[in-house]
Protein backbone atom coordinates (compact mmCIF):
# COMPACT_ATOMS: atom_id res chain seq x y z
CA UNK A 1 0.00 0.00 0.00
CA UNK A 2 1.32 3.63 -0.80
CA UNK A 3 -0.91 5.69 0.47
CA UNK A 4 -0.67 6.47 4.00
CA UNK A 5 -3.94 7.37 5.65
CA UNK A 6 -3.41 6.25 9.48
CA UNK A 7 -0.33 6.18 11.75
CA UNK A 8 0.18 4.93 14.98
CA UNK A 9 3.34 5.88 17.69
CA UNK A 10 4.53 3.56 19.96
CA UNK A 11 5.73 5.39 22.81
CA UNK A 12 4.86 9.19 23.74
CA UNK A 13 8.37 10.34 25.16
CA UNK A 14 9.80 13.25 23.75
CA UNK A 15 10.66 12.07 20.64
CA UNK A 16 7.43 10.22 19.96
CA UNK A 17 5.29 13.03 21.00
CA UNK A 18 7.16 15.21 18.56
CA UNK A 19 6.16 12.87 15.75
CA UNK A 20 2.58 13.02 17.09
CA UNK A 21 3.33 16.50 16.63
CA UNK A 22 4.34 16.43 13.38
CA UNK A 23 1.68 13.69 11.57
CA UNK A 24 -1.25 14.91 12.99
CA UNK A 25 -0.25 18.68 11.54
CA UNK A 26 0.08 17.45 8.30
CA UNK A 27 -3.32 15.63 8.41
CA UNK A 28 -2.85 12.41 9.64
CA UNK A 29 -5.00 10.33 11.79
CA UNK A 30 -2.54 9.51 14.31
CA UNK A 31 -3.06 6.73 17.48
CA UNK A 32 -0.12 7.25 20.20
CA UNK A 33 0.28 4.26 22.70
CA UNK A 34 1.89 4.25 26.09
CA UNK A 35 1.83 1.74 28.79
CA UNK A 36 0.92 3.87 31.93
CA UNK A 37 -1.37 6.67 32.09
CA UNK A 38 0.95 9.11 33.18
CA UNK A 39 3.23 8.84 30.37
CA UNK A 40 0.04 9.47 27.90
CA UNK A 41 -0.83 12.57 29.56
CA UNK A 42 3.04 14.28 30.12
CA UNK A 43 3.09 13.36 25.97
CA UNK A 44 -0.11 14.86 25.15
CA UNK A 45 0.78 18.18 27.06
CA UNK A 46 4.07 17.59 25.09
CA UNK A 47 2.12 17.98 21.90
CA UNK A 48 0.26 20.44 23.08
CA UNK A 49 2.94 22.50 23.95
CA UNK A 50 4.43 21.80 20.35
CA UNK A 51 1.30 23.18 18.59
CA UNK A 52 1.13 26.01 20.76
CA UNK A 53 4.91 26.88 19.79
CA UNK A 54 3.79 26.36 15.93
CA UNK A 55 0.85 28.89 16.99
CA UNK A 56 2.62 31.60 18.44
CA UNK A 57 5.36 31.36 15.57
CA UNK A 58 2.89 31.72 13.17
CA UNK A 59 3.71 28.41 11.35
CA UNK A 60 -0.32 27.01 11.75
CA UNK A 61 -3.40 28.81 13.06
CA UNK A 62 -5.30 28.02 16.02
CA UNK A 63 -7.64 26.37 14.14
CA UNK A 64 -4.90 24.25 12.80
CA UNK A 65 -3.89 23.39 16.49
CA UNK A 66 -7.60 22.05 17.19
CA UNK A 67 -7.62 20.39 14.11
CA UNK A 68 -4.53 18.81 15.22
CA UNK A 69 -5.28 17.62 18.66
CA UNK A 70 -8.70 16.76 16.75
CA UNK A 71 -6.97 13.76 14.96
CA UNK A 72 -4.69 12.59 17.63
CA UNK A 73 -6.14 9.38 20.16
CA UNK A 74 -4.23 8.32 23.00
CA UNK A 75 -4.34 4.53 23.58
CA UNK A 76 -3.31 1.90 26.33
CA UNK A 77 -2.44 -1.07 24.27
CA UNK A 78 -0.18 -1.58 21.42
CA UNK A 79 -2.80 -3.35 19.45
CA UNK A 80 -5.40 -0.89 19.95
CA UNK A 81 -2.81 1.41 18.16
CA UNK A 82 -1.20 -0.32 15.07
CA UNK A 83 -4.80 -2.60 14.33
CA UNK A 84 -5.68 -0.36 11.50
CA UNK A 85 -2.43 1.37 10.95
CA UNK A 86 -1.05 2.25 7.53
CA UNK A 87 2.73 3.37 9.73
CA UNK A 88 3.89 2.78 12.50
CA UNK A 89 6.47 4.57 14.34
CA UNK A 90 8.20 3.08 17.47
CA UNK A 91 9.41 5.43 19.72
CA UNK A 92 11.21 3.35 22.63
CA UNK A 93 14.02 2.41 24.57
CA UNK A 94 17.67 1.92 22.95
CA UNK A 95 17.92 -1.68 23.65
CA UNK A 96 17.50 -4.45 21.56
CA UNK A 97 15.33 -6.42 24.33
CA UNK A 98 12.75 -3.54 24.06
CA UNK A 99 12.32 -2.95 20.72
CA UNK A 100 12.50 -7.12 19.92
CA UNK A 101 9.34 -6.74 22.06
CA UNK A 102 7.29 -4.20 21.23
CA UNK A 103 8.38 -5.05 17.22
CA UNK A 104 7.01 -8.67 18.16
CA UNK A 105 3.65 -6.79 19.31
CA UNK A 106 3.43 -4.37 16.50
CA UNK A 107 3.84 -7.52 14.10
CA UNK A 108 1.22 -9.87 15.80
CA UNK A 109 -1.75 -6.59 15.34
CA UNK A 110 -0.88 -4.57 12.59
CA UNK A 111 -2.50 -5.12 9.04
CA UNK A 112 -0.05 -7.22 6.74
CA UNK A 113 0.56 -3.93 4.47
CA UNK A 114 1.44 -1.43 7.35
CA UNK A 115 5.16 -0.37 7.80
CA UNK A 116 6.79 -1.00 10.67
CA UNK A 117 9.71 1.80 11.32
CA UNK A 118 12.07 2.49 14.26
CA UNK A 119 13.07 5.99 15.32
CA UNK A 120 16.05 4.06 16.72
CA UNK A 121 19.48 6.18 16.68
CA UNK A 122 21.95 3.18 15.80
CA UNK A 123 20.31 -0.37 16.59
CA UNK A 124 19.84 -2.69 13.61
CA UNK A 125 16.63 -3.36 11.99
CA UNK A 126 18.21 -6.43 10.57
CA UNK A 127 18.61 -7.67 14.09
CA UNK A 128 14.94 -6.23 15.21
CA UNK A 129 12.90 -7.48 12.15
CA UNK A 130 14.28 -11.15 12.91
CA UNK A 131 11.13 -11.03 15.41
CA UNK A 132 8.70 -10.51 13.13
CA UNK A 133 7.00 -12.44 9.95
CA UNK A 134 6.66 -9.48 8.01
CA UNK A 135 10.40 -8.48 7.67
CA UNK A 136 10.05 -6.51 4.18
CA UNK A 137 7.65 -4.32 6.16
CA UNK A 138 10.20 -2.89 8.68
CA UNK A 139 12.17 -0.01 8.23
CA UNK A 140 14.32 2.60 10.53
CA UNK A 141 13.74 6.13 10.30
CA UNK A 142 15.61 7.80 12.84
CA UNK A 143 14.81 11.62 13.54
CA UNK A 144 17.05 14.51 14.75
CA UNK A 145 15.57 16.00 17.97
CA UNK A 146 13.53 17.94 17.98
CA UNK A 147 12.15 15.92 15.16
CA UNK A 148 8.73 18.06 14.65
CA UNK A 149 11.42 20.95 13.75
CA UNK A 150 14.73 19.08 12.69
CA UNK A 151 14.32 18.39 8.57
CA UNK A 152 16.80 15.37 8.68
CA UNK A 153 15.43 12.24 8.84
CA UNK A 154 17.44 8.60 7.95
CA UNK A 155 16.25 5.90 6.37
CA UNK A 156 18.01 2.89 6.95
CA UNK A 157 16.60 -0.81 5.78
CA UNK A 158 17.56 -4.05 7.15
CA UNK A 159 19.03 -7.06 5.17
CA UNK A 160 15.12 -7.93 4.26
CA UNK A 161 13.58 -4.49 4.20
CA UNK A 162 11.67 -4.30 0.86
CA UNK A 163 12.51 -1.49 -1.69
CA UNK A 164 9.19 -0.96 -1.83
CA UNK A 165 9.27 -0.18 1.66
CA UNK A 166 12.20 2.15 1.42
CA UNK A 167 10.48 3.74 -1.36
CA UNK A 168 7.20 4.35 0.50
CA UNK A 169 8.80 5.32 3.22
CA UNK A 170 11.02 7.86 1.64
CA UNK A 171 8.27 9.89 0.19
CA UNK A 172 5.98 9.81 3.42
CA UNK A 173 8.87 11.45 4.93
CA UNK A 174 9.26 14.25 2.12
CA UNK A 175 5.17 14.53 2.84
CA UNK A 176 6.09 15.50 6.28
CA UNK A 177 8.48 17.72 4.56
CA UNK A 178 11.33 15.57 6.17
CA UNK A 179 14.93 15.53 4.07
CA UNK A 180 15.68 12.04 3.97
CA UNK A 181 18.89 10.40 3.41
CA UNK A 182 19.40 6.58 2.86
CA UNK A 183 21.71 4.47 4.49
CA UNK A 184 23.03 1.97 2.26
CA UNK A 185 24.72 -0.17 4.89
CA UNK A 186 23.95 -0.45 8.06
CA UNK A 187 26.75 1.01 10.44
CA UNK A 188 26.99 1.67 14.47
CA UNK A 189 25.21 5.44 14.48
CA UNK A 190 24.49 5.69 10.89
CA UNK A 191 25.37 9.17 9.23
CA UNK A 192 24.76 12.05 11.64
CA UNK A 193 25.59 10.34 14.84
CA UNK A 194 28.49 8.86 13.55
CA UNK A 195 30.03 11.71 12.56
CA UNK A 196 28.55 13.61 16.25
CA UNK A 197 30.36 10.69 17.97
CA UNK A 198 33.80 11.56 16.55
CA UNK A 199 33.09 15.53 16.90
CA UNK A 200 31.87 14.89 20.69
CA UNK A 201 34.88 12.33 21.04
CA UNK A 202 37.56 15.03 20.61
CA UNK A 203 35.63 18.41 22.15
CA UNK A 204 35.80 16.31 25.40
CA UNK A 205 39.50 15.20 25.15
CA UNK A 206 40.41 19.36 24.62
CA UNK A 207 38.37 19.77 28.12
CA UNK A 208 39.79 16.87 29.72
CA UNK A 209 43.64 17.83 28.77
CA UNK A 210 42.98 21.34 29.81
CA UNK A 211 43.33 22.94 25.92
CA UNK A 212 39.86 24.84 26.50
CA UNK A 213 36.58 25.33 28.55
CA UNK A 214 33.48 23.55 27.89
CA UNK A 215 32.04 26.93 27.10
CA UNK A 216 35.16 27.62 24.30
CA UNK A 217 35.08 24.17 22.71
CA UNK A 218 31.06 24.92 22.37
CA UNK A 219 31.88 29.01 20.90
CA UNK A 220 34.46 27.55 18.63
CA UNK A 221 32.29 24.77 17.13
CA UNK A 222 28.56 27.15 17.04
CA UNK A 223 30.39 30.15 15.81
CA UNK A 224 32.93 28.39 13.62
CA UNK A 225 32.16 25.67 11.36
CA UNK A 226 28.94 25.11 12.71
CA UNK A 227 27.54 28.34 10.72
CA UNK A 228 28.85 26.84 7.27
CA UNK A 229 27.93 23.56 8.83
CA UNK A 230 23.94 24.72 8.32
CA UNK A 231 24.34 25.48 4.84
CA UNK A 232 26.64 22.41 3.57
CA UNK A 233 28.44 19.40 4.56
CA UNK A 234 32.19 18.41 5.51
CA UNK A 235 33.28 17.38 1.91
CA UNK A 236 31.88 20.73 -0.21
CA UNK A 237 33.59 22.98 2.50
CA UNK A 238 36.68 21.61 1.86
CA UNK A 239 35.95 21.80 -2.13
CA UNK A 240 35.31 25.58 -2.09
CA UNK A 241 38.67 25.64 0.47
CA UNK A 242 40.79 24.15 -1.99
CA UNK A 243 39.83 27.36 -4.61
CA UNK A 244 38.39 27.52 -7.37
CA UNK A 245 40.87 25.62 -9.66
CA UNK A 246 42.00 22.98 -7.78
CA UNK A 247 38.54 22.37 -5.59
CA UNK A 248 38.51 19.13 -3.40
CA UNK A 249 41.65 17.28 -5.22
CA UNK A 250 43.96 20.77 -3.96
CA UNK A 251 42.70 20.42 -0.61
CA UNK A 252 43.49 17.25 0.31
CA UNK A 253 47.03 17.31 -1.25
CA UNK A 254 47.44 20.78 0.39
CA UNK A 255 45.73 20.54 3.77
CA UNK A 256 44.34 17.14 4.15
CA UNK A 257 47.77 15.01 3.88
CA UNK A 258 49.84 17.75 5.81
CA UNK A 259 47.96 19.91 8.43
CA UNK A 260 45.28 17.80 8.72
CA UNK A 261 47.42 14.04 9.05
CA UNK A 262 49.35 16.09 12.02
CA UNK A 263 46.45 16.74 13.37
CA UNK A 264 44.37 13.39 12.93
CA UNK A 265 47.93 11.48 14.64
CA UNK A 266 47.66 13.47 17.09
CA UNK A 267 43.66 12.71 18.03
CA UNK A 268 42.57 10.80 21.16
CA UNK A 269 40.99 7.27 20.66
CA UNK A 270 38.97 6.85 23.82
CA UNK A 271 35.95 4.67 24.04
CA UNK A 272 34.71 5.78 27.21
CA UNK A 273 34.14 8.49 29.50
CA UNK A 274 35.39 7.90 32.89
CA UNK A 275 33.87 9.15 36.26
CA UNK A 276 36.30 12.14 36.63
CA UNK A 277 35.75 13.77 32.97
CA UNK A 278 32.08 13.10 33.22
CA UNK A 279 32.05 15.50 36.32
CA UNK A 280 34.24 18.08 34.72
CA UNK A 281 31.80 17.85 31.58
CA UNK A 282 28.82 18.53 34.08
CA UNK A 283 30.70 21.10 35.70
CA UNK A 284 31.61 22.85 32.56
CA UNK A 285 28.34 22.95 31.06
CA UNK A 286 26.40 24.25 34.65
CA UNK A 287 28.95 27.30 34.05
CA UNK A 288 28.06 27.97 30.69
CA UNK A 289 24.50 27.61 31.09
CA UNK A 290 25.05 30.83 33.53
CA UNK A 291 21.91 30.39 35.23
CA UNK A 292 19.51 29.71 32.63
CA UNK A 293 17.09 27.11 33.24
CA UNK A 294 16.75 23.79 30.70
CA UNK A 295 13.49 25.35 29.45
CA UNK A 296 14.74 28.51 28.63
CA UNK A 297 17.66 27.51 26.79
CA UNK A 298 15.36 24.48 24.99
CA UNK A 299 12.91 27.43 23.93
CA UNK A 300 16.45 29.70 22.60
CA UNK A 301 17.03 26.92 20.61
CA UNK A 302 13.92 26.08 19.34
CA UNK A 303 13.45 30.12 18.25
CA UNK A 304 16.74 30.23 16.61
CA UNK A 305 16.02 27.00 14.53
CA UNK A 306 13.08 28.34 12.95
CA UNK A 307 15.27 31.46 12.37
CA UNK A 308 17.45 29.04 10.22
CA UNK A 309 14.83 27.25 8.69
CA UNK A 310 13.22 30.17 7.40
CA UNK A 311 16.28 32.13 6.37
CA UNK A 312 16.77 28.98 3.69
CA UNK A 313 16.18 29.39 -0.01
CA UNK A 314 12.81 27.73 -1.20
CA UNK A 315 15.03 25.12 -3.34
CA UNK A 316 17.32 24.17 -0.30
CA UNK A 317 15.13 21.32 1.14
CA UNK A 318 14.75 19.61 -2.43
CA UNK A 319 19.01 19.39 -2.97
CA UNK A 320 21.10 21.31 -0.50
CA UNK A 321 23.45 21.76 -3.45
CA UNK A 322 21.40 24.14 -5.46
CA UNK A 323 22.93 27.35 -5.16
CA UNK A 324 22.00 29.38 -7.75
CA UNK A 325 24.60 30.93 -9.99
CA UNK A 326 26.00 33.67 -8.84
CA UNK A 327 24.28 37.19 -9.93
CA UNK A 328 24.96 40.22 -8.22
CA UNK A 329 21.84 42.05 -9.54
CA UNK A 330 19.89 38.67 -8.46
CA UNK A 331 21.42 39.27 -5.04
CA UNK A 332 20.46 42.70 -4.76
CA UNK A 333 17.22 41.69 -6.04
CA UNK A 334 17.17 39.50 -3.38
CA UNK A 335 18.03 41.69 -0.61
CA UNK A 336 15.40 44.19 -1.63
CA UNK A 337 12.69 41.43 -1.79
CA UNK A 338 13.50 40.51 1.98
CA UNK A 339 13.02 44.36 3.13
CA UNK A 340 9.46 43.33 1.97
CA UNK A 341 8.74 39.83 3.57
CA UNK A 342 7.40 38.72 6.53
CA UNK A 343 10.01 38.47 9.81
CA UNK A 344 11.35 34.71 10.14
CA UNK A 345 7.94 33.78 10.74
CA UNK A 346 8.41 31.00 8.39
CA UNK A 347 6.65 31.06 4.76
CA UNK A 348 8.50 27.83 3.91
CA UNK A 349 8.36 26.18 7.16
CA UNK A 350 4.25 26.52 7.05
CA UNK A 351 4.43 24.98 4.05
CA UNK A 352 7.10 21.75 5.54
CA UNK A 353 5.54 21.50 8.49
CA UNK A 354 1.89 22.48 8.20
Amino acid sequence: MDEIRRVAVIGTGVIGAAWVTLFAVKGYDVKAYSRKAETRERGLKNVQSNLDFFVEKKIISESDKQRALARITMVKEIAEAVNDADFVEECTGEDYDIKKNIFREMGKHAPDHAILASSTSGLSMTEIQKVVAQKDKCIVTHPWNPPHLIPLIEIVPGLETSGKTTDTTFRLMEKLGKVPVIVKKEVAGFIGNRLAAALWREAIDLVDRGVATVEDVDKALCAGPGIRWALMGTHMIYHLGGGEHGGYDHFIDGIGNTTFKAIWEELETRDYITEPVKEKLSRGVEEEMKGRSFQDIIRWRDDKIIDILSAKEDDFWGDPMSYPVYDRKNITQKQDQKVHKEPADVRKMKEKVA
